[in-house]
């Protein structure tokens, strides 16, 4: 039993390391300040702590973690190059945060749910019922948890795991979406270019006084002090919308007819074992065990039965050896030729394979083809609900514009709406400035955008967020001052002078064209400019020319042009650049049909990577985050500002 419970929790935190380990914070940027000092407290979460003992049960699930993905190779050296400690720290910080946003959002862990959870982690006996109070507490014991240590974290675990479902529901990808990601990853260019340095106009762009003048008057926001707005918003919230939304039965199944590849699914089969692990023993000693099992099976016995006894796969055991439904290519190979040669209620085996020795039943066989329609009925809903909440979620944010441009724009008016409406929510953000994120809302350009454009006592249009769409009321305008020239006069030396020279080096690679215009030869234009021509590898929407640095306008350009074409002349941030295009590959339309699936789950997976490290970013910040003394101290981290008083 401790080493099924062991080997299920080490399973159990994976889970969460996968869920988690997006969002840990890097180098522990926007860290807090440090808390009131506790012996046993490492660090604050809003209203809750973060003990020592659970930092170091994280660690050593951290550290078991990193064992299995990088072997032998792993030691005390890279745990401490990666930080270990301080990681096991930031999972758990992060895990508060998310339980949170769970608990702000109405989520619950019934008992039912925990009491479901505590035996999935192993704690039945041999007949799957419960292990009993007491075993259970002794259990706990052994690897360093109180029964409400240990259930707090199963709740913890059971909220996260809710709140990625209501995120991942209210996911959509248009197929437009699809198809940029498609094109940026296949298509290709190469190019032959010439670059002229900026560097090589540097005495012609001195800049007199005059000029120095001239250009902080005609660029005043470049050097204008921080300006800020300090706004009142509404949000539509979108996750609280869900239970407002209800799909037609007839709409699911023309979804499920025009969408059937989706729900195509390969031959499967539905089998339970009994393993018995190789290590400890021998391949000799695990075959016997087997024998036995299948020995007391063919004698009558109950095949649950007898794999809650013998079996050590932690998975499945509590199960009685089921492993659900299963496609060739999820199990080792030795297995899956088993399974799937097997007539159903046939027992095979001795099988070894990697894990151990198995004994299986083929309990189920499905052939290849369509999933029944109610067996992926929540799928489409997901699917066909998310487009239904942000149409939703708009149309409501628009009549919440017009109510209040009806009346007498308020904070009051804006917080009696929201109060009338579970979905919609009433914040007054902090001061922000244009790059600033919002406080309740996070990253979010296009707000930032509107409320800069507003002045006081101003309402926006709705506007997308991550989270929904949200309505802003400028409370005020916190203008920026323009300095005087002597306060910036080397920042705006810089600019001006960077950018005469950048457009010389233009301006005479526009003459270069010319003349190839005019019937000269790259080699030609480049010999008179007394520079080379280089020639590039193949590269893609996200790749660049090594010798070019970032100059995403060079790639956009190739890539929207043919082969023997002339680009430019661009900025680099050398100098400027131009070039023709020697080779171009462009995507297969029907290669794009068969991967579209495949890509658009991939997309999936970094749009909800995105919004939670966005949420647990916000989030932080919000609820507040300090670390005590001594986990500055024995950890190595690095607080942003001054200690506490």
């Amino acid at each position: 039993m401790l080493k099924a419970f062991r080997d299920n929790l080490k399973s159990f935190h994976w889970v969460l390391w996968v869920v988690i380990a997006a969002f840990i914070l890097l180098a522990f940027a926007g860290m807090g300040g440090l808390g009131p000092e506790d012996p046993d407290v490492a660090a604050t979460v809003g209203d809750e702590t973060v003990s020592f003992a659970e930092v170091r049960r994280e660690y050593q699930a951290l550290e078991q973690q990193y064992r299995q993905m990088f072997g032998d190779q792993f030691t005390p050296e890279m745990a401490e190059q990666f930080g270990l400690e301080g990681q096991a720290l930031e999972r758990l910080i992060n895990r508060k945060v998310l339980v949170a946003e769970a608990g702000r959002l109405g989520l619950r862990v019934s008992d039912d749910e925990l009491r479901e959870e505590v035996l999935e982690q192993g704690f039945r006996d041999p007949d799957g019922r419960f292990v009993g109070t007491e075993r259970y507490a002794q259990i706990l014991r052994s690897v360093g948890y109180t029964t409400e240590s240990f259930e707090s974290m199963l709740r913890e675990a059971i909220l996260q795991r809710k709140l990625a479902q209501i995120l991942t529901q209210n996911l959509y990808l248009s197929d437009a979406a699809i198809e940029r990601a498609y094109r940026d990853r296949v298509e290709r260019a190469a190019i032959r270019y010439v670059q002229v340095p900026a560097a090589r106009f540097a005495a012609e762009a001195q800049a007199t006084p005059d000029e120095l003048s001239a250009y902080l008057a005609g660029h005043p926001e470049e050097f204008r002090l921080p300006a800020q707005r300090r706004v009142a918003y509404l949000l539509v919230d979108e996750a609280r919308l869900r239970g407002e939304i209800t799909v037609p039965e007839a709409e699911l199944r023309a979804y499920y007819q025009e969408n059937r590849d989706q729900f195509a699914r390969p031959e499967q089969v539905r089998a339970r074992h009994v393993l018995v692990r190789t290590g400890e023993k021998s391949v000799e000693e695990a075959r016997a065990v087997v024998a036995e099992a299948r020995r007391r099976i063919e004698g009558g016995e109950d095949f649950g039965a007898v794999a809650r006894e013998l079996s050590e796969d932690p998975g499945s055991a509590a199960r009685g050896g089921d492993l659900g439904w299963f496609g060739r290519g999820q199990m080792v190979a030795p297995f899956e030729e088993a399974a799937f040669s097997a007539a159903q209620g046939e027992l095979v085996g001795p099988v070894e394979s990697d894990f151990g020795v198995h004994l299986l039943e083929v309990t189920g066989r499905r052939p290849s083809g369509q999933a029944p329609f109610e067996e992926v009925r929540g799928q489409i809903e997901q699917a066909a609900g998310a487009e239904r909440i942000d149409d939703l979620a708009r149309r409501r944010a628009a009549e919440l514009v017009a109510t209040l441009r009806e009346g007498d724009a308020s904070p009051e008016e804006m917080r009696a709406l929201a109060e009338r409406s579970a979905s919609v929510v009433f914040q007054e953000a902090q001061p922000f400035g244009l790059q600033d994120p919002v406080a309740g809302i996070g990253r979010a350009p296009q707000l930032n955008e509107a409320a800069f454009a507003l002045a006081a006592g101003g309402v926006s249009e709705p506007i997308e967020v991550p989270r929904g769409w949200a309505i802003v009321y400028v409370l005020e305008a916190l203008e920026p001052r323009v300095p005087e020239l002597a306060e910036v006069e080397p920042r705006v030396r810089a600019a001006l002078e960077r950018e005469a020279r950048a457009r010389l080096a233009r301006e005479a690679l526009d003459g270069a064209k010319s003349r190839l215009a005019a019937g000269a030869t790259l080699d030609d234009a480049a010999a008179e400019l007394g520079a080379e021509v280089e020639q590039s590898e193949e590269f893609g929407a996200q790749g660049q020319v090594p010798d070019l640095g970032m100059a995403p306008q060079v790639t956009r350009a190739a890539l929207s042009m043919d082969e023997g074409e002339v680009g430019g002349p661009f900025d680099t941030p050398q100098g400027a650049v131009l070039f023709e295009v020697t080779s171009r590959t462009r995507f297969d339309p029907v290669e794009l049909a068969a991967e579209r699936d495949t890509i658009r789950e991939q997309l999936a997976a970094e749009r909800i990577n995105q919004l939670l490290a966005s949420l647990i970013e916000q989030r932080r910040e919000e609820i507040g985050v300090s670390y005590s003394r001594q986990a500055v101290e024995a950890l190595g981290l690095q607080p942003a500002g001054p200690p506490a008083s």
